[in-house]
């Protein structure tokens, strides 16, 4: 068995699946947004000669269908990925995932409380109007669930463009809650005073979870996700064929990656970087499910000698390995597997912002050596 005579090619979760994952939620996000700004446009009244009270109304309501139909494709796409364990059950009941339990679940609440509007929207006449009032208030309050969410479930929150995006959000919700409190003349001062120290107290404490939770290193392994997902051995029977899922529950048998001690320096090359690689493969034998461990054992040809491990669990394919989950260390810094073509192995590593590692090997049959080259990019493969 050997990394350059696996032909399967192995992309964990499928890459295509994933940007759309990621992508529809923050465009999903963008869409709430918007849907919040319109409601209250209509809501205080504004209106011009060629913008006409009912076009804020209509257009409120088509972007709110249109924000659904985005986290139809969001919560969808999460469930085909299998990158990670989320289920059908966890898209509505909250806190259920082994994934990230507490961001996961502030999804679903969010995702809950949206439709609870909808419904409503829908039986305004029916439940009266009142009762349809209090419930659309919710809206306010998915929106900073929704943010939380993306904050901390998210693997790519550290990226410049995703920031972005989520600062523009909330300066923008900010700003129309700030609007909705001075012209709501009809609520009393007390109220509206209440409500504006709550968004201030609840910005600020969103500030402080992003800089003191996703956008620090090690936010895998605080996040709350269990053990048995952060070992990343899983893989549902037969599964690996297909790529499989990187972190489903663990097959009775599987091996277990070995932890990997840092040699020399555990300080990265800056980055971009390339550089030759030398070093061994390992490999165990079959289990009872035909599961195997793939071990790449290497250093890096600088100065410091820099640890570069590989670690491969999957199944035999002719002469290669059909990926199920696999796991890269560099230096100090760990992170999962993301692909495997031929003798091509791509992975991830937050130290603290995301770099992506491409690893080209050749293997020596007879004694097991390796040798190759692996060059490391800024950003999040995966």
């Amino acid at each position: 068995m050997s990394v350059g005579a696996a032909t399967t090619t192995a992309v964990v979760g499928g890459k295509a699946i994933w940007y759309l994952t990621r992508a529809s939620g923050l465009v999903s996000l963008v869409l709430l947004t918007g849907t919040i700004v319109l409601g209250v446009v209509a809501s205080v009244g504004w209106t011009t000669e060629r913008w006409p009270r009912f076009l804020s109304q209509d257009i409120h309501r088509n972007v709110s269908l249109l924000c659904v139909v985005f986290l139809g494709v969001h919560v969808t796409t999460t469930v085909l990925d299998g990158y990670v364990p989320i289920g059908l059950i966890d898209v509505f009941l909250p806190f259920h995932s082994p994934y990230r339990p507490i961001y996961v679940g502030l999804g679903a609440l969010g995702f809950d409380l949206l439709l609870a509007v909808l419904v409503s929207s829908a039986l305004r006449h029916r439940i009266g109007y009142g009762s349809w009032r209090f419930v659309h208030w919710l809206a306010y309050l998915c929106w900073p669930i929704a943010l939380i969410h993306s904050l901390g479930s998210g693997t790519d929150t550290q990226l410049p463009v995703v920031l972005g995006v989520e600062a523009v959000c909330t300066v923008t919700v900010l700003g129309t809650f700030s609007w909705r409190l001075t012209t709501g003349r009809t609520l009393p001062f007390g109220p509206r005073a209440v409500a504006g120290m709550g968004a201030v107290v609840m910005t600020l404490a969103i500030v402080g979870f992003a800089a003191l939770g996703p956008l620090r290193s090690g936010w895998s392994h605080r996040s709350g996700t269990s053990p048995a997902v952060l070992a990343q051995l899983a893989g549902k029977n037969g599964s690996a064929a297909t790529a499989g899922t990187a972190t489903g529950n663990v097959p009775t048998g599987a091996p277990t990656p070995p932890t990997t001690p840092a040699t020399g320096d555990t300080a990265l090359p800056s980055v971009p970087f390339t550089s030759g690689v030398t070093g061994t493969q390992t490999q165990t034998a079959p289990d009872a499910r035909g599961v195997i461990q793939v071990t790449l054992a290497m250093h890096l040809a600088d100065a410091a000698s820099t640890a570069l491990t590989v670690v491969l669990v999957g199944t035999q394919s002719g002469g290669g390995v059909s990926l199920a989950s696999g796991t890269v260390t560099i230096g100090s810094s760990k992170g999962p597997v993301t692909g495997l073509n031929g003798g091509t192995v791509v992975g991830t590593v937050s130290t603290p912002s995301p770099i992506t590692l491409t690893i080209s090997l050749q293997v020596d049959q007879q004694s097991g050596g390796l040798s190759g080259s692996v060059s490391g990019t800024a950003g999040a493969g995966r």
